[in-house]
């Protein structure tokens, strides 16, 4: 595994544990530990990205807060806003 900053070669260096299960830790001589294909973010992936397609089809952030609700994810309307600027705003 390279590191994302500097694509010099990492080695595995133990595991870390969060809510989504355990992740491999790698790490770099120059920038530490890191986990790849793992930012660290309380909610799943899918759960974030389908937030934000429904804010972007324009929903409110309100009516997206309650539909997550239904399928057992809490969140917050001020959550939901940022990760449309962070992952909808960004790749456009």
């Amino acid at each position: 595994m390279n590191c994302p900053k500097c694509c010099v070669e990492s080695v595995k260096r133990g595991f870390r544990q969060t809510n989504l299960g355990k992740k491999q830790l790698y790490l770099c001589g120059t920038h530490g530990k890191f986990t790849p294909d793992c930012p660290k973010m309380r909610f799943r992936q899918s759960n974030v990205m389908h937030a934000v397609k429904l804010y972007k089809r324009g929903l409110s952030s309100s009516r997206v807060q309650k539909i997550l609700e239904g399928e057992d994810v809490r969140v917050s309307r001020w959550t939901i806003i940022k990760w449309h600027k962070k992952f909808a705003e960004g790749k456009a």
